[in-house]
């Protein structure tokens, strides 16, 4: 007997197809739910009627729909009653300090810009975008959303690219190139006080990190990348997901990088790079067309910074690791290659 469990899966030839048609109801309900406070309503479990009666909405259509969110995962069901999921309440509930909504929210408006529009963006002639896309305006409007995601999902990830490292317990100094916010910092100071860490961002995004941290003893430097890096030779450097904008070529970039680390320092990279010809990893590729067809194709090949890192005259090592917003890699370039670190893999 087939059962739902034992049905074929949706996940090759024709169903794929019928599977894409679903996405888009998908977010819309993700979307609703997080603009009515939806799964803070649902903090505890909840019937229909009362949730109807708060909201002044219709039971029977809106039990329609928490059903719905249901069947994507969003919520949960025992009996009659509703609730967030216990792993997703903390980064669904607009009071969390985790919660991804800004987050959420901000890479829908990126990422869906225009999608009614493929077309006239194919054009030899295309239309310009209301707004330049990663100015110094765009970091600055984007410092919230941000926050939001390096708080409820980014930082358990770049942390341990550089605490798992044989340098961490050693190294006196860190530069970080492109924060985004104060996140990362704060969670290094903890853990280790004596860490002299410096940040590079541009200044309307400096000043605000400056603001996020001032009860700590980080050093915010305004300024770009593209422009002198800040003064002095650093243990670690670390860059995460910020080294697209180049203006003069990554090669060029990573060289100046390599000039400020120390005798011992290294250098971590960690970023989405492409492979198969450009058309995988799949969430990179589709999350990043939008913006692509606006201004520029920024994504990385798989090696290419690992390649800058060894033309700079750095022993490079390098691994992928799966994260919740996708599978990226890590590339390590130090000065002298520490015995302990595997050899890069083969690309």
């Amino acid at each position: 007997m087939v059962t739902p469990e034992t049905a074929p899966r949706r996940d090759q030839g024709a169903h794929v197809l019928f599977e894409t048609i679903e996405g888009p109801i998908r977010f819309a309900l993700l979307d609703h739910a997080m603009q009515t406070g939806l799964f803070d309503l649902c903090a505890a479990p909840v019937g229909a009627s009362d949730l109807a009666l708060a909201q002044g909405l219709d039971p029977d259509r809106l039990t329609l729909v928490l059903r719905a969110l249901v069947a994507c995962g969003f919520l949960d069901r025992a009996g009659e009653t509703f609730q967030t999921p216990p792993d997703l309440l903390p980064l669904l509930s607009a009071r969390s300090p985790t919660s991804l909504i800004p987050s959420l929210q901000a890479l829908a408006r990126l990422r869906h810009a225009g999608l009614d529009r493929i077309a006239e963006l194919l054009a030899p002639e295309r239309p310009s975008p209301e707004r330049p896309l990663f100015d110094a305006a765009y970091w600055n409007r984007a410092h919230e959303s941000l926050a939001s995601f390096h708080r409820g999902a980014a930082a358990e990830v770049m942390l341990p690219c550089l605490t798992d490292l044989p340098e961490w317990e050693s190294a006196q100094s860190l530069l970080e190139i492109g924060p985004g916010s104060g996140t990362l910092a704060r969670a290094l100071s903890a853990l280790r006080h004596d860490l002299r860490i410096t940040l590079l961002d541009l200044p309307p995004v400096a000043e605000l990190i400056a603001a996020e941290l001032a009860d700590l003893s980080v050093r915010v430097h305004p300024g770009s990348y593209n422009d002198p890096l800040p003064e002095g030779a650093f243990d670690m450097i670390f860059a995460s997901m910020t080294l697209y904008f180049h203006d003069r070529g990554i090669s060029a970039l990573i060289g100046r990088i390599a000039e400020r680390l120390s005798p011992r320092g290294v250098f971590v990279s960690l970023h989405a790079t492409l492979t198969e010809g450009r058309c995988a990893p799949e969430e990179h590729v589709i999350g990043r067309l939008m913006p692509a067809l606006w201004q520029r194709d920024v994504s990385f090949d798989d090696g290419e910074i690992a390649d800058a890192m060894a033309q700079a005259g750095l022993a490079v090592s390098s691994k992928w690791i799966g994260t919740p917003f996708g599978r990226f890699r890590v590339d390590m370039g130090r000065k002298s290659l520490s015995p302990s670190d595997p050899k890069a893999p083969p690309r």
